[in-house]
């Protein structure tokens, strides 16, 4: 029920208008004495009808007038707010200040002059919080818009005593005149408040305006409070089609918080909304991100890495529409058999091999033409260059191209011509390659070969692909034994495999003969490098295999992209030009792409600077790529331990730290610092008991079996 507006008597009105005709005859004198007015920055004490009481002038010279006593609830000023607080005590004359506990629980200090009223109550009789709340809640109901139609009227300022007088209509306490002093100074949207210690109407067009902003603000206040309601309550859904525009820019603070903390824009609105949905005190970051999954905003094991690195996970409806009507169509390209191997870990690769009819043979390799399905600025272009590489997540690897590449468009189907860029070798009789050449072609899968496959086809003369396979298993030794590598002597040699053999030698072949290629041809081309690895001779040195890769892995430089031809100290070779992982690599579609052009027109179609732009985007993408792998499996493996609390680990010592040892644990990739009670050695082998898991911190805590010193994964 809306509360009635006090009504304005005759008398008032009359008795208004006749002091607004005495002020303006005799304005000069009232300005001039203030004795005729009642002054709003009264500072003495009010009676209990609010009457102020008169000074008294017999007072000592240690006591001002106005000044409180101890206890005494006052109103005052502090950094342009208005606030209620208890007197603590009144600092001398000279320094002339007052210290309070003011309603909000601060211990402030503030001049004399910012003292604005005395009520004459004590703390003591009624609580500090309760008289500020009744006050406060008093403000907030006083409606002055019949006192504003009068004084619009004649657009004349008016004091407070007016005001007071024209809507109170009665005697008033203290109580109601601080009320009203806050009203006017802090929500009114009729008065505006004066230098003069006076209070002038807005105009109407103002007030107007006013009414539509402090609707707003109500609105907003309402939003909010529904959208703390539905995060608080566990019964409650937060589709996004149930939240406002606001309530979703409040869920994305909470989501921005939950990823950034206080590093986020809006951290403090964020901090404000979190501690009203979660009363309890703790890390308020981590609450956040508690929240986000408990309503369902993300999921259990969300990769807040990804999130913060901000990579694009969901490809846009055009590039998906585009995907879809992708057709492998192969125009007038010669049409070539070939056998694909399926090596594991490595991407698909096509094979072709011939004996020639006057003597030698010719071989060849044959990749996926994703360049010319692509065209260059269309929107699955432009979405893989977002992208830029795959992102293989042990559980979830996050794609650079539309599903349909990875299962059709990037594969070669059985039995169904698919656009290739092929690499063809001529060789003599005695398998020495003598020259090679690039084309566009139709390849034909014939057969899918399996690692299981190559080895029988290898075995068995009468195997359709004995012949093509024993030739490319001795190809790629040859090529391997030529290489000079600095790290095939340190890593420890696992069982061969001559699928993942053949496809690891030909495929550097293939980048060989690119390389090159575009060197002769004088295209702009992007290469493969690596500087050498330093002190191989005391890695060669160590004995423990894991401890050697371990040192291998933190001595070897980074790889690095070049438009210049240079060496790749780990693969042993120069001119590295990789196009075989077109879906996989953002750099190898573009080189297919700038290969295809030149085949058509003799011309780049890419430049050395947007190279250059491209291998300086490729190089931080696969820096970003490796961590967030490697964040990813560690987190993988600690919500695998969750629920193994006291298995045990052996682990091997790999460096001596100033304070522990760095360990690694035997049969996981999973790195800890430990503090024995005895001296090791890099190499020993030490048992580990898992203690306990941090995944918010991405920690593994362990304890040293024997000596049962503490331990931190990392």
């Amino acid at each position: 029920m809306q509360k009635p507006k006090p009504e304005i008597t005759i008398s008032n009105r009359y008795l208004y208008f006749y002091a607004s005709l005495v002020k303006r005859i005799y304005g000069l004198i009232i300005r001039n004495e203030h004795k005729n007015q009642p002054n709003e920055r009264y500072t003495g004490r009010l009676d209990e009808d609010g009457i102020p009481i008169s000074q008294d002038a017999s007072h000592t010279k240690g006591r001002l007038p106005g000044i409180p006593v101890q206890d005494e609830i006052i109103l005052f000023r502090f950094r342009k707010r208005l606030l209620i607080g208890t007197c603590q005590a009144v600092l001398p004359r000279k320094i002339s200040e007052i210290t309070v506990l003011s309603e909000d629980g601060r211990r402030l200090r503030f001049r004399h002059t910012n003292l604005v009223y005395l009520t004459g109550t004590s703390s003591c009789d009624v609580p500090l919080k309760t008289y500020a709340t009744a006050v406060r809640a008093l403000s907030r109901e006083i409606d002055l818009e019949a006192v504003w139609e009068i004084a619009v009227e004649s657009a004349t300022p008016l004091p407070l005593s007016e005001i007071a007088d024209l809507f109170y209509n009665t005697e008033i306490d203290a109580t109601q005149w601080i009320a009203l002093y806050l009203h006017l100074h802090h929500a009114s949207p009729y008065f505006q408040p004066q230098s003069s210690n006076s209070y002038s109407p807005y105009t109407a067009g103002q007030v107007h305006v006013l009414h539509q902003r402090d609707k707003l603000r109500k609105d907003r206040d309402e939003e909010r409070e529904e959208f703390i309601h539905a995060m608080a309550n566990p019964d409650e859904s937060i589709a996004e089609h149930t939240l406002t525009p606001r309530q979703q820019t409040y869920l994305e603070q909470i989501r921005q918080y939950a990823l950034w903390g206080s590093e986020s824009q809006h951290a403090t609105h964020a901090q404000a909304l979190i501690s009203e949905i979660c009363k309890i005190k703790k890390n308020r970051q981590k609450s956040a991100v508690e929240l986000l999954i408990k309503k369902k905003v993300w999921k259990r094991d969300q990769n807040l890495d990804l999130l913060r690195a901000e990579v694009p996970t969901a490809f846009s409806d055009l590039a998906i529409r585009q995907a879809e009507t992708l057709a492998p169509t192969c125009g007038t390209r010669k049409k070539q058999p070939v056998f694909v191997i399926h090596p594991p870990d490595h991407p698909n690769i096509a094979l072709s091999y011939r004996r020639r009819l006057f003597g030698g043979a010719e071989f060849g390799v044959h990749i996926p033409d994703i360049g010319a399905l692509i065209p260059k600025n269309s929107h699955i272009d432009r979405d893989a260059a977002e992208r830029m590489a795959h992102i293989p997540f042990p559980d979830q690897p996050v794609p650079m191209l539309p599903t349909r590449f990875s299962h059709d468009l990037g594969q070669f189907q059985s039995d169904k011509a698919h656009p290739a860029l092929s690499i063809f070798w001529r060789v003599n009789r005695n398998n020495r390659i003598k020259d090679f050449c690039i084309a566009q072609t139709a390849a034909i899968n014939k057969a899918d070969l399996s690692p299981e496959n190559i080895d029988h086809a290898l075995n068995d003369p009468a195997h359709p692909q004995h012949r093509a396979i024993r030739f490319f298993s001795q190809l790629s030794a040859r090529l391997l034994k030529k290489r000079q590598t600095d790290i095939h002597d340190l890593e420890e040699q696992s069982p061969p495999n001559h699928a993942r053999h053949i496809a690891d030698e030909l495929s550097l072949l293939a980048g060989i003969a690119v390389g090159r290629w575009c060197e002769n041809k004088g295209i702009p081309a992007i290469y493969e490098t690596r500087d050498p690895i330093e002190n191989t001779e005391s890695i060669v040195q160590i004995s423990h295999p894991i401890v050697r890769h371990h040192e291998l892995h933190r001595q070897t430089p980074n790889t690095g992209l070049s438009t210049t031809p240079e060496t790749h100290h780990g693969y042993g070779i120069s001119h590295y030009c990789p196009i075989t992982q077109p879906t996989a690599r953002y750099t190898d579609l573009v080189m297919q792409r700038q290969i295809n052009h030149y085949l058509k027109t003799e011309q780049s179609l890419y430049t050395v600077d947007d190279l250059n732009t491209l291998r300086y985007r490729m190089w931080e993408t696969l820096a970003l790529i490796d961590d967030l792998v490697h964040r990813r499996t560690r987190d993988l493996i600690l919500q695998k331990w969750e629920n193994q609390i006291g298995r045990e680990f052996r682990a091997v010592v790999l460096h001596l730290k100033m304070r522990g040892v760095l360990v690694e644990l035997l049969g996981h990739p999973f790195k800890t610092v430990i503090y024995p009670g005895y001296p090791v050695e890099v190499g020993d082998e030490i048992d580990l008991r898992l203690t306990g898991i941090d995944r918010w911190k991405g920690w593994a805590h362990f304890t040293e079996k024997t000596y049962q010193q503490s331990a931190v994964g990392f």
